[in-house]
């Protein structure tokens, strides 16, 4: 079996995109997806060792972020993260609904598996799955094809024990909750987040886009009826590949029409 390791974004010296340009793109997604938190922003040094780039591109990256207001550098105590001002927004969809709009695109794209298997959580895994890092878990690394094409790049992540109740872990095109629905794992409810992002190097290669291009990043942690996490999952989608559609309809109106409640049907 194939064991995959956290993705490390990658910078490209060959593309037209200046390295800096590259290392800040994937920076600043990486701020506003939460992976570093205020007191967890990477050094100089560490920057140049994960990217394989000079520390003169790590500060013409970090004075970009630095414009935009996405951190503040403080001599002597090091790099952070500044308030986002971006409002999340939350409604409540049916699970049904979910469930059946998972099913609906594993029967109408095709799956290319990059890579999967066992490996050791990262701290931010962990912190989702409620385990230590460390912890074994199972990961799968795929692509969603349509007409051959890519369409989104998908990261699924779920407890050792869980796992093991899937018998199709390695194999099976089906997306990951759907396995979880086909094992009998009583799913109860889904925290889910759609929101705008732009492709790093990696990602562009993947889904076959240039760098920078925007696309859609959902993210969803999936629990079971005893309000465990059963599942994390990322995915990136191209924006000119996907499209997201809600019904709304009107429940709970009262005789006086003064009381009412929307929700979202599809």
């Amino acid at each position: 079996m194939n064991r995959i390791t956290r993705p490390v974004p990658a910078v490209d010296e060959n593309l037209a995109v200046p390295l800096y340009h590259q290392v800040y793109l994937v920076l600043r997604e990486n701020i506003r997806n939460g992976v570093y938190s205020a007191s967890a922003v990477p050094t100089e040094a560490e920057l140049c060792s994960t990217f394989g780039v000079s520390r003169i591109t790590i500060k013409r990256a970090m004075h970009e972020l630095t414009k935009e207001g996405l951190i503040v550098r403080q001599r002597g105590r090091g790099t952070f993260v500044t308030e986002s001002s971006r409002i999340p927004q939350v409604k409540r969809d049916s699970l049904d609904d979910l469930l059946r709009n998972v099913m609906a695109i594993g029967a109408a794209t095709e799956m290319k598996r990059l890579d999967g298997g066992f490996l050791p959580a990262t701290a931010e895994v962990a912190t989702k799955l409620e385990c230590a890092t460390g912890d074994e878990i199972f990961a799968t690394n795929q692509t969603r094809l349509s007409r051959g094409q890519p369409i989104a790049l998908i990261r699924a992540y779920v407890p050792r024990d869980v796992a093991q109740q899937l018998p199709g872990r390695d194999s099976s095109a089906q997306p990951m909750l759907a396995q979880l629905q086909q094992a009998g794992i009583d799913v109860a409810r889904a925290d889910q987040a759609i929101t705008a992002t732009i492709a790093d190097p990696a990602t562009a290669t993947a889904l076959a886009i240039d760098v920078g291009v925007p696309i859609i990043r959902l993210t969803r942690l999936v629990f079971d009826a005893h309000n465990r996490p059963v599942e994390w999952l990322t995915a990136l989608y191209r924006a000119d590949r996907y499209e997201y559609r809600t019904t709304l309809v009107r429940e709970g109106l009262g005789a006086d029409g003064e009381r009412a409640e929307w929700k979202a049907a599809s």
